[in-house]
């Protein structure tokens, strides 16, 4: 709902103005922090010690090999070697919990207190008749750990590694649920259960990534998998912490650029990656190093890659070069750490050509400069166990050029974020979250230059009871988006001062009938304000073939969604089941008008995309078995089904992906793992209006995984073999399925060392 002028004025003129000097002070304090030894946190002096130990199987006794070790509260991940040993040095004497995990292994958890008198730890773990998980589940490392329930995913690198591609979307794209929207293999992007763009958050170290990647295909996430440590997918509740319009939920990719702990010793790491379809190459290094009571990290990585090849032919204009480099170092105590990083991304990409928009394509830069700072304060009493404080300042610019190197379009965003969460009574999150942004736009768009503020409190809260877990969040924002010269008329309507403010809230509830079954509900009801682009837009975009209109006189968006889910587990076989229904009321989305205005296109003329604001239903399901069919010998099965439909006209909603999914036979062989999977999915018959029916497919992929130590090293080898029978297929969210098919046949090799 809007806020009237007179109440919005006081708080925005308070965040404001103030809302830059607030993050350059923090900023400021982080280095002050570095550089100073906070001499007040010295008042105990505590000694670190070094302990070790051996993991066997306790039924053959034999030592195994390749187990990872999480050290929780260091956030720390080692594995034991040939031997079955570990060693754990540098450690501050006090009490921590340690995680054994190990494929075809029942997940172990131990307490150990270190100390002087620390003995060496034989650990004995037991061999499961079934390994159901084709991703490791981490419920402990993390800030929300026991707040993400059943239909929460998190990724270590290990099961990144597994999955590795070219972008973030396509690594997480065989994930339940989870589809891409695509515009060339560069510039693909997640799609949670039909929503993408703002309705489906993409963090980097809990904040914004700073790029424009969800306000259109063309842009590509900021983000270069290679590099990402781990994923983070939550859903529900625990959402409402990261933001207000999170009915898709929120992927929130680590990148530990910030250390969280001191190795023992320098620490090195290498990977390089190479694909085929596109003779792609990879290769990225990175360092951390020990200083005393300092840690500091630099990575580096370089990707290319030439013209996508398909079953009909060469993809033109799809080439990529990408550079990312980054640098942070922290001070780490017993009381907790305080951190900074700074970090430059280029890269310089292609969007194939179409009749539609520009015959030969168009060619965009894109460059993120970002600095981050973050502090964490243990306190570990009963009423306060932490609190953290992040900031972010991002510089992003883009650029857009035609073949013949003509400026089409430039985007310019400055972006300061601050982020502030307390963890309270061991069941409370409570915090504040805000930020400013400067967005201008040049070339031959016509978008004001315009700011927006925001501002946003939350409270997370969980009761824990003897069967039952009851979870339940809130949260208010407030944005503002002030043109710098309003009173302007464009195509959109009048540039004018708009604000926005509404409540966010959830619920959810699960209960456990025994160590088998689990039932659980939840209801959310979300708030989205209208963007800077969907207010003002005004102007021809040539790399997503059409003439964009904003909307001055938007309101806001407010989704209600409720979902059911149900797990079964028993010694050979697991089931999750999800229902789902999200409405939105003004659903915002670009709507094909069915005019055409002069763009400097190919043909001189792109269709009219005007913003509007519709109410939509979208109703689906998803369903995952997992079971032993032979010993070692595991199959999942995957299926997920959306259906979008516009209320008013009750008419198909454009963009929604059809039936799919997977099914995966893995055999596993500690350290070789072996996985035959087969991608499928239904024909499109659901359209929208100026949409394209798309037909069923089945294509089929091989690979293989191993995960060794040698000589002290950790080896990781990845082999995959995507599409192996060259298959011509099409996928529903490609904005370019009607100019060529996907990808074709595509052999991927990974190698990655650790030492």
């Amino acid at each position: 709902m809007n806020l009237n002028e007179n109440s919005c004025h006081c708080i925005f003129s308070l965040v404001g103005a103030r809302l830059k000097r607030a993050y350059l002070i923090m900023f400021v304090l982080t280095g002050v922090c570095l550089l100073c030894d906070i001499n007040h946190a010295k008042s105990e002096q505590v000694t670190a010690y070094q302990f070790s130990g051996e993991v066997i199987d306790i039924q053959s006794l034999t030592r195994l090999d390749g187990v990872t070790v999480h050290i929780i509260e260091l956030d720390k991940t080692i594995q034991t070697d040939s031997l079955g040993q570990f060693q754990i040095a540098n450690v501050l004497e006090g009490q921590y919990t340690l995680q054994f995990i190990k494929e075809n292994f029942q997940e172990l958890e131990l307490v150990v207190d270190v100390n002087a008198t620390t003995s060496y730890l034989q650990i004995k773990m037991t061999s499961d008749a079934i390994q159901l998980k084709t991703i490791t589940v981490i419920h402990s490392i993390r800030d929300l750990d026991k707040y993400e329930k059943t239909n929460d995913i998190a990724m270590d690198e290990g099961a990144l590694e597994k999955q590795m591609s070219m972008t973030l979307a396509q690594t997480l794209s065989k994930e339940l649920g989870i589809s891409q929207r695509t515009m060339g293999r560069a510039v693909a992007r997640p799609v949670i259960r039909g929503l993408g763009g703002d309705r489906l958050l993409i963090l980097e170290n809990g904040e914004r990534t700073g790029d424009k990647s969800a306000s259109s295909a063309d842009h590509a996430v900021a983000i270069d998998p290679i590099s990402v440590k781990g994923v983070e997918i939550t859903r529900g509740p625990a959402s409402l912490i990261y933001g207000s319009s999170t009915l898709g939920g929120v992927i929130n990719v680590k990148r530990y650029n910030i250390p969280k702990f001191i190795p023992k010793r320098p620490t090195m790491r290498f990977a390089f990656q190479g694909e085929t379809v596109n003779t792609g190459l990879t290769a990225t290094t990175g360092f951390m190093v020990p200083i005393g009571d300092y840690a500091g990290n630099i990575e580096w990585n370089r990707r290319i890659a030439s013209d996508i090849q398909t079953p009909v032919g060469i993809l033109e204009n799809t080439e990529l070069s990408n550079l990312n480099f980054s640098v942070g170092t922290s001070l780490i105590k017993p009381w907790g750490y305080v951190g900074a990083s700074g970090g430059r991304y280029r890269s310089d990409y292609g969007i194939p050509g179409s009749p539609e928009g520009h015959i030969k394509g168009v060619n965009i830069t894109l460059d993120r400069q970002r600095y981050d700072s973050q502090m964490e304060f243990r306190f570990n009493q009963e009423w306060v166990r932490k609190i953290k404080f992040q900031t972010a300042y991002t510089r992003y610019g883009h650029q857009e050029l035609e073949s013949n190197g003509t400026l089409g379009v430039e985007f310019g965003v400055h972006t300061y974020n601050f982020f502030v969460m307390a963890f309270l009574f061991d069941n409370v999150i409570t915090g504040m979250w805000g930020e400013y942004r400067d967005h201008e736009t040049g070339g031959f768009f016509w978008t004001p230059h315009t700011r927006e503020f925001a501002l946003a409190g939350f409270y997370l809260n969980q009761q824990d009871y003897e069967k039952v877990t009851l979870q339940s969040a809130i949260r208010y924002d407030v944005r503002r988006a002030e043109p710098f010269r309003p009173g302007t008329v464009i195509q959109a309507g009048t540039v004018k001062r708009r604000d926005f403010g509404g409540f966010s809230g959830a619920v959810s509830g699960i209960y456990d009938w025994n160590d088998s079954i689990s039932t659980g509900v939840t209801v959310m009801k979300t708030f989205r304000a209208p963007g800077i682009e969907e207010l003002f837009s005004d102007g021809p975009h040539l790399a997503v073939y059409s003439y964009e209109i904003g909307n001055a006189e938007l309101e806001s968006e407010n989704g209600f969604g409720g979902e059911l889910f149900a797990e079964y587990t028993s010694n050979r076989f697991k089931l999750n089941l999800s229902l789902f229904q999200n409405r939105l009321y003004g659903y915002l989305t670009p709507t094909n008008s069915g005019e055409i205005e002069w763009g400097s296109g190919a043909a001189g003329w792109l269709w009219i995309y005007q913003y509007t604001a519709q109410d939509v239903v979208m109703n689906g399901a998803e369903m995952r078995i997992e079971t032993e069919i032979l010993p070692r010998l595991n199959v999942q099965i995957d299926v997920s089904y959306v259906n979008g439909t516009l209320i008013s006209v009750d008419k198909p909603l454009e963009r929604i992906p059809p039936l799919n999914g997977i099914i995966s036979f893995n055999y596993s062989l500690s350290p070789l793992h072996i996985h035959y999977t087969s991608r499928y999915s239904a024909s499109q018959t659901r359209l929208g209006e100026f949409e394209e029916p798309t037909d069923r497919y089945i294509v089929h992929d091989v690979g293989l995984f191993v995960n060794f130590i040698w000589l002290q090293l950790e080896n990781v080898v990845v082999f995959e073999v995507e599409n192996i029978f060259d298959t011509t297929y099409r996928d529903h969210l490609s904005r370019i399925k009607s100019v060529m098919p996907e990808p074709g046949r595509n052999i991927k090799f990974l190698y990655k060392l650790i030492y």
